[in-house]
């Protein structure tokens, strides 16, 4: 989900796929560090940038790609799946 505030897109917040159960929230303000992209393709899936790095117990690290979760090398987890 992408939090909108005065048209600006500010959060992007989703559950973390490695199945921790923790919101994450990324900021998408441009004057914010750190900070990331969305963008949405033409089926309004979105894809991030940079990768996501969880530093809890859940210690996975991933990109999302038109809406699928790609595992990065070294992740504890290995299947792909969609936000």
């Amino acid at each position: 989900m992408i939090i909108v505030r005065d048209v600006v897109d500010k959060w992007a917040c989703f559950q973390c796929p490695g199945g921790c159960g923790e919101t994450i929230k990324l900021s998408l303000g441009k004057n914010r560090r750190p900070r990331w992209t969305a963008v949405p393709d033409w089926l309004k899936r979105p894809t991030i940038s940079p990768s996501v790095r969880q530093t809890n117990e859940c210690r996975c690290h991933f990109w999302i790609r038109q809406g699928r979760i790609d595992w990065c090398k070294g992740s504890p987890q290995k299947t792909t799946r969609s936000t």
